[in-house]
């Protein structure tokens, strides 16, 4: 009993050392934001503003349209999250449940479609996508979220562990596929659409590659190349101004967090589910 006591502390010791290291940065970073003193020069080391102020904040508001970057976010965001979701579930659900021809060799086609780093994808589709006119639109960021590869695979795991007796059921009852899939699959996916929403929301928030390449336009630009190039455009490092677009970026995704983690427990408890 001792020796388990001793483990326990030694490991909220050190649990508590490396939160301390990752937290430190992150409050650096907020006090910066907040600090008057950090536009030409970076202060002292302080975890509290030498000069408390809205001053940074005010600058990249006065910079760059941050509130249309910010719109423009949330708008693919939401949008893509909900295809993707939506398609890896009823592509997880048709592999996990369903019969049809070549079942096995599409799904292993998938994954080996998956292995494939997207940068060397990228040139062919920039091309594809200029070849239709759908450059500087967000259509190059929304049609890819009907092949989400990693959302089927994880869709297929959990959905496969839905007893075939609830189908059976609802089959006799007269129930089509549709039906079956909306109100008995979607409903007892509930952690696992939290994840993968999850997951998407984290994706595409920080997405930049993709989106510097097709999107040419400031008015459509995404908050990710936004921050970037107001980095790019100074001169000189205004270190407040920089963090405080960090951190006006960052709250969203840490507010999703926080409301949906224990979704990702509960997701990893019933992939582990077995019939």
């Amino acid at each position: 009993m001792k020796s388990r006591k001793i483990k326990r502390v030694l490991l909220a010791v050190i649990l508590a050392v490396l939160l301390v290291i990752i937290l430190i940065p992150l409050l650096w970073c907020v006090s910066l934001s907040f600090d008057r003193k950090a536009l030409n020069a970076l202060p002292q080391f302080s975890l509290v503003p030498h000069e408390p102020s809205m001053f940074n904040y005010k600058v990249v508001f006065n910079t760059i349209p941050l509130f249309r970057y910010y719109a423009n976010t949330i708008f693919v965001t939401a949008v893509h999250t909900f295809l993707a979701v939506f398609f890896a579930l009823a592509c997880g659900y048709a592999f996990a449940k369903g019969n049809f021809a070549g079942k096995k060799f599409w799904f292993i086609f998938m994954l080996a479609v998956m292995m494939i780093p997207f940068e060397s994808r990228m040139i062919p589709l920039y091309l594809q996508y200029k070849q239709w006119g759908l450059l500087d639109t967000y259509a190059p960021l929304l049609l890819g979220a009907c092949a989400y590869v990693y959302g089927i695979f994880f869709a297929r795991q959990n959905i496969g562990a839905i007893p075939d007796s609830l189908r059976e059921s609802a089959y006799i009852d007269g129930a089509s596929e549709w039906k079956i899939f909306f109100e008995i699959v979607i409903p007892l996916s509930k952690p696992l659409i939290a994840t993968l929403s999850i997951l998407q929301i984290l994706s595409n928030w920080n997405s930049y590659l993709w989106p510097l390449v097709v999107i040419k336009s400031q008015k459509k630009q995404v908050i990710s190349v936004g921050v970037s190039l107001f980095n790019a455009q100074q001169g000189e490092i205004y270190y407040g101004p920089r963090m405080a677009v960090a951190v006006i970026s960052a709250i969203p995704l840490t507010i999703m967090f926080l409301l949906l983690q224990k979704h990702i427990v509960q997701s990893i408890a019933v992939s582990g589910m077995k019939q």
